[in-house]
């Protein structure tokens, strides 16, 4: 198995040097304007797209020319572990056609096309017909369980729901079958902190406990329903996962939660425990982990560099956006 992706391995580390540091980070998010971030990203490879840009709120054609950059290239690399983090924008994209149609919203604009496993067109073909036979097995029962759900109760929510469940659980065959124990690992916090983040949405919506159970996602460590019920205080939570490896994140996200009503920062420590996870893939010179790490990596730098856009083009202070940014790969 390691020995497969000998070659990958190699051809990654070659592109890691590239990945933007802190201190191209601090320059852009220190910049005086969105104009002055392009001029930094301009000495970096993504110069070959700013020729092209029409304009500062066009940036975004630049983080999605190299999204596709970075999936074609590592797909080429290594199709079995790129389907696996691929595979989010099939559901998106799965999502999205649903709820247009049975909404009457067109939203072409929010597909993500040329990435996934499926195409676009495949996809939508289920949803017009009502015919989700073609799809992957956790996918198709998710098609056609949503389908019927929605003629009895048309609720949005539980089309995210049923859709996020089958992909993680999709997810997990293929990482049995990648034998990888750190990228399972990876996906299992992943899911414990969305989990988390589930619990304290659902509490804040005043939903109830069979509704968060619905909401949960499989295959994670905790198990938040049985952890801490809805009707105790959220300092509960805190103190049953203290000498948990979240600790930190939930100790001071959840802390921060309460005082401001935004998730903003339990989000990024729960990005930044994650990168550090990935990380160690850093240290390993054969297997499919180096491979996920960059492109874990990459998906991290576009969300940075989004991040420091979105606030330079709305004016926000420079330490406001430098508080949302998350810890870098390199």
């Amino acid at each position: 198995m390691n020995e497969q992706y000998a070659h990958a391995v190699g051809r990654v580390r070659a592109k890691e040097p590239k990945l933007l540091d802190n201190a191209k980070i601090d320059r852009m998010a220190e910049a005086r304007n969105a104009e002055e971030v392009l001029k930094v990203l301009g000495e970096t490879e993504y110069s070959e797209y700013l020729a092209s840009l029409p304009g500062i709120h066009d940036f975004d054609k630049i983080l999605d020319q190299e999204l596709h950059r970075v999936y074609r290239e590592m797909r080429q690399l290594a199709p079995e572990l790129v389907s696996i983090f691929a595979r989010k924008f099939d559901y998106h994209n799965l999502k999205v056609l649903f709820k247009s149609q049975k909404l009457g919203e067109k939203r072409d604009d929010l597909l993500v096309r040329d990435i996934g496993n499926i195409p676009v067109d495949e996809l939508a073909r289920a949803v017009n017909e009502d015919d989700y036979s073609k799809l992957p097995l956790r996918m198709r029962q998710a098609g056609r369980q949503m389908s019927e759900l929605f003629r009895l109760n048309p609720d949005p929510q539980m089309t995210d729901m049923l859709l996020e469940q089958a992909m993680y659980a999709e997810t997990a065959e293929s990482l049995e079958e990648l034998a990888s124990p750190m990228l399972k690992e990876y996906f299992t916090i992943l899911i414990d902190l969305l989990n988390i983040k589930t619990y304290l949405r659902v509490k804040r919506a005043n939903r109830s406990k069979e509704f968060l159970e619905q909401a949960l996602l499989p295959g994670g460590e905790l198990e938040v329903f049985r952890l801490v019920q809805l009707v105790e205080p959220l300092e509960v939570l805190i103190d049953r996962l203290l000498y948990s490896r979240y600790a930190k994140v939930v100790e001071e996200g959840v802390q921060t939660y309460q005082k401001t009503d935004s998730l903003t920062r339990f989000e990024k420590l729960a990005d930044n425990f994650l990168l550090k996870q990935i990380k160690q893939a850093k240290y390993l010179t054969v297997g499919p982990e180096p491979l996920a790490g960059y492109l874990l990596a990459k998906e991290n730098e576009l969300k940075l560099i989004r991040i420091i856009m979105v606030g330079k083009i709305n004016r926000l202070p420079t330490e406001e956006i430098k508080e949302r940014l998350r810890d870098v790969y390199v």
